[in-house]
C-alpha cells in the first residue's frame, strides 16, 4: 500500500514539476503571466489571504506565493475563486513553489452547451460537469438538450416536480462553482400564426414559462431557433427583443440573453444573418457554429460573421459532439480555433459525457488563454491529469478515436487527425508498422479493461464496448499481417458481436423513438482500419471464403446538396442494406438540387425507402432511379404515404442509382429521417 501511495505522489510530482525542473510547472488553463521566484512556501493553501483589489477585471486575479505567506488579490469573488483553483493545482504535490501569477480570461463566456440530439446527461452528469467546469475556469453552461420535451416540443408546459428539484440542486452547485447556468427555450416551430389573437396567446405562454423558470431560480436565459421552423429573421429578432426588453430587462437581475438563430452557419453574405443582426438589440448574444455545422473556426470567418451580425459572434462549437455519428467516440486534441475576441465560446459535447472531458479540458485552456494554448501539450497533459492510473493506454486509445466520420471515403469537410503517428509509420514500414501498432493497441485495450472499471467506472460504462472493439480490431490486424484466416474470421465476427451488444445496450437506455440512431461502435476508421483491410485483401485474395465474405464489391456516394455531403452524417453500409440515417439539421434544396446514392456497376438494388419530416419535400420533388449510374433517369414506381415514399423494384432491371430531386420552382426546406435501399445479393 505504501509503495502505491508513493508511486502516485511521484507521478503527480513528475507531472507538476516536469523532469526535475521547476520551470516546467504547468497550470491549466494556462496563466497569462507565471513567474517562478524560487524556493518553496511554508504557508498552507487554506491559509491564503484574500485582498479585494480594483482593476483586475470580473474574473482576473493575482496570486503571490512567498516563502511565508500566500496572497490572493481579486476584484470579485469569481476572481478569488479562480485563484484558489490555481492554488489547488500548485499544491497538488504537497508543497507550493514560490511564484507570482497574474491572470484573466480572453473570452467572457466559456463553457458547454447541452444541445445535442440524444440521451440527456441527467442530474448526476450535469452535477459532475459543473464541478469540472469550475475547476478549469469555465463559466457558462447552457441547458438546451433536444430530447427534453419541456425545452422544445412541450415548451409551454411546466416542468414536473422531479425536474424542478434537480434544477434547484444544479443551480446551487453552479453558484458555488461560479458557473452561469443558462436555461434555453426552443421556439423554432412556434409563433407560426401571425394573427393577433394567436400571437398574443403565444407570448402569454412564453411569459408564463419564463416566469416559472425564474421562480425556480434561473437568472440566465437563452432562446433557440435552430433546426426547426422557418428562417424568419424578422420574427426571430422580434421574439428575442421582446424576451430581452419585457422579461430580462424588467427583472433587473438576469444575465444577457443568448440566441441561437435558425441559420447559424456562414459568413456575411446570408440575408437571414444580416436581418437578425440589424434588428436584434445589440446586447443580445447571437450564436454561430462556423462556416459549416461542424467546422474549424477561423478569425477571418468570425470577422465576416461579426459584420453580418453587427456584433462579435458567440461560438457554438459542434465538437466533440457525435450525435450524427454515434458509433464513434471523439477524444482527440482540441485545435482548429483561431484567435478572435469572441463574445462567448461553448462546446457541444457528446452524449458520452465522461469521454467528452478530454476535449473539454482542451477547450477550457484554449478559450482562457488563446496565445498561450499548446494543443498537443494540453491533450497529453489532460489525459495524464484525468486518467493518472492508465495514462499511456488512454493516450493510445484516444489517438485512435478522434475523427467524426464513419466512412472517410464518402464524406468531406470537417475531420480531426486520427492515428496520425501510425499513418506515417504505415507509409514507411507497411506490415511491420501495422503489426507493431495492433500489438500495442491490444495491450492498451487489455490494460483499460482492467483499470477503468475500478478507477474510472463512469468512463468505463460509456466506453467499454469501444474498448472491446479496439481489442478485436487489433486481433483482426495481427491476423491479417500473419495471413491467419481462421483468427481473422474469429476477430471479425467478434467485432460484429461487440457492435451488436453495444447497440442492444444503447437501445435498452433510449426511448423507443430514439433506438434506431445507434448502429454499433467502431474505432480507428480513418487510417488503421483501412490499413488492416488493405493487408487483409492482400493476404486473403486467394481465399474466397474470407475475401468474398468481408469485402463485397459495394461502392457508394452521397451528393449533391452540400449540407448533406459536407457534414459527415451517418452513412451505414451493410451486406444487404445501405442507409443514410437521421440527418439532424434542416436542409434547403433550391430548384434542381438533388441528393442520392450510386452503387458500383456490380451492385444493384430492388427496394427504396425515403422518409422526410414533412410531406412538402415529396409535394415538390420526385424520386428517380437509374440503370446506368445516373446518366439517364426515370421516375420510381413507389407508394406514397404522407412524407414517406417506399416500394419494391424489379430485381432483374439492374437499378444502380437513386435520387430525390426538387422539381418545383421554389426552395424546399426539409429534414431526412431515413433513406435506405435494399441491395440485390
Amino acid at each position: 500500500m505504501k509503495k502505491t501511495v508513493v508511486a502516485i505522489l511521484c507521478a503527480a510530482c513528475s507531472f507538476l514539476y516536469g523532469e526535475g525542473s521547476k520551470q516546467n510547472i504547468r497550470i491549466y488553463p494556462t496563466p497569462k503571466h507565471f513567474e517562478i521566484t524560487g524556493g518553496v512556501s511554508s504557508a498552507k493553501a487554506q491559509d491564503a489571504k484574500i485582498c479585494k483589489t480594483a482593476g483586475l477585471g470580473e474574473e482576473g486575479y493575482r496570486l503571490i506565493v512567498d516563502k511565508r505567506v500566500i496572497v490572493i488579490e481579486a476584484s470579485t469573488e469569481t476572481g478569488a475563486f479562480y485563484a484558489k483553483q490555481t492554488l489547488k493545482q500548485l499544491s497538488s504535490s504537497g508543497s507550493i513553489p514560490c511564484c507570482q501569477i497574474e491572470d484573466s480570461p480572453d473570452i467572457p463566456l466559456r463553457g458547454v452547451v447541452e444541445g445535442f440530439y440524444g440521451r440527456v446527461w441527467g442530474k448526476e452528469g450535469r452535477f459532475d460537469l459543473i464541478k469540472f467546469m469550475g475547476k478549469y475556469k469555465m463559466n457558462c453552461l447552457i441547458y438546451g438538450p433536444k430530447d427534453d420535451p419541456y425545452h422544445l416540443s412541450r415548451w409551454k408546459e411546466a416542468y414536473p416536480k422531479e425536474y424542478v428539484l434537480d434544477f434547484h440542486c444544479l443551480l446551487d452547485i453552479a453558484r458555488k462553482n461560479h458557473v452561469k447556468f443558462y436555461w434555453a427555450i426552443h421556439l423554432g416551430d412556434a409563433f407560426k400564426d401571425a394573427s393577433p389573437a394567436v400571437r398574443d396567446a403565444e407570448y402569454a405562454a412564453l411569459w408564463n414559462k419564463l416566469n416559472l423558470m425564474y421562480d425556480i431560480g434561473f437568472r440566465c436565459f437563452a432562446v433557440f431557433f435552430d433546426d426547426y421552423g422557418n428562417a424568419n429573421a424578422s420574427l426571430h429578432a422580434e421574439i428575442s427583443n421582446k424576451i430581452k426588453r419585457e422579461f430580462i430587462d424588467r427583472k433587473g437581475d438576469c444575465a444577457p440573453l443568448i440566441v441561437c438563430p435558425n441559420d447559424y452557419v456562414g459568413d456575411d453574405n446570408n440575408p437571414y444573418s444580416k436581418e437578425i443582426g440589424t434588428k436584434a438589440d445589440k446586447d443580445i448574444h447571437i450564436m454561430w457554429t462556423g462556416m459549416n455545422v461542424c467546422s474549424d473556426i477561423t478569425s477571418d470567418a468570425a470577422a465576416k460573421r461579426a459584420k453580418a451580425l453587427k456584433r462579435s459572434p458567440f461560438v457554438w462549437w459542434n465538437w466533440p459532439v457525435n450525435d450524427f455519428v454515434r458509433c464513434k467516440l471523439i477524444m482527440g486534441r482540441a485545435y482548429g480555433v483561431e484567435e478572435y475576441p469572441y463574445a462567448g465560446f461553448v462546446s457541444n459535447p457528446m452524449e458520452n459525457l465522461e469521454a467528452s472531458k478530454v476535449a473539454l479540458f482542451g477547450i477550457a485552456d484554449m478559450v482562457w488563454n488563446q496565445k498561450g494554448f499548446d494543443s498537443e501539450r494540453n491533450w497529453r497533459d489532460g489525459i495524464k491529469l484525468l486518467y493518472p492510473c492508465a495514462t499511456e493506454a488512454m493516450l493510445r486509445f484516444c489517438e485512435h478515436n478522434t475523427d467524426p466520420h464513419k466512412n472517410p471515403e464518402v464524406v468531406t469537410g470537417f475531420y480531426r487527425d486520427e492515428s496520425k503517428r501510425f499513418a506515417e509509420a504505415w507509409k514507411k514500414e507497411g506490415k511491420k508498422a501495422l503489426l507493431r501498432e495492433c500489438k500495442g493497441n491490444l495491450d492498451a485495450a487489455e490494460e483499460l479493461s482492467k483499470v477503468l472499471p475500478e478507477k474510472y467506472p463512469s468512463l468505463w460504462r460509456e466506453v467499454r464496448y469501444w474498448v472491446a472493439y479496439f481489442a478485436s480490431q487489433a486481433r483482426e490486424g495481427i491476423a491479417a499481417v500473419n495471413a491467419d484466416a481462421a483468427s481473422y474470421m474469429t476477430a471479425k465476427d467478434e467485432g460484429v458481436q461487440i457492435q451488436r451488444k453495444q447497440k442492444e445496450y444503447f437501445q435498452s437506455l433510449a426511448p423507443e423513438w430514439d433506438r434506431r440512431r445507434c448502429m454499433g461502435c467502431v474505432t480507428a476508421t480513418r487510417h488503421l482500419q483501412k490499413a488492416i483491410d488493405t493487408c487483409a485483401k492482400e493476404s486473403f485474395k486467394s481465399t474466397p471464403s474470407v475475401y468474398e465474405r468481408y469485402f463485397p464489391t459495394v461502392g457508394s456516394s452521397i451528393g449533391t446538396i452540400k449540407a448533406v455531403a459536407a457534414k459527415g452524417q451517418h452513412f451505414e453500409k451493410g451486406e444487404s442494406l445501405i442507409v443514410l440515417d437521421e440527418i439532424l439539421e434542416q436542409l434547403t434544396a433550391n430548384p434542381g438540387d438533388w441528393f442520392g446514392m450510386k452503387m458500383s456497376k456490380y451492385v444493384k438494388f430492388n427496394y427504396v425507402w425515403l422518409n422526410f419530416d414533412s410531406p412538402e419535400a415529396l409535394d415538390g420533388g420526385v424520386v428517380e432511379i437509374s440503370k446506368d449510374g445516373g446518366t439517364t433517369w426515370q421516375k420510381a414506381p413507389l407508394t406514397r404515404e404522407g412524407s414517406l415514399m417506399y416500394g419494391p423494384l424489379d430485381a432483374e432491371a439492374g437499378y444502380n442509382a437513386v435520387r430525390w430531386r426538387n422539381t418545383s420552382n421554389k426552395k424546399i426546406v426539409f429534414k431526412i429521417v431515413r433513406f435506405n435501399i435494399d441491395v440485390v445479393k
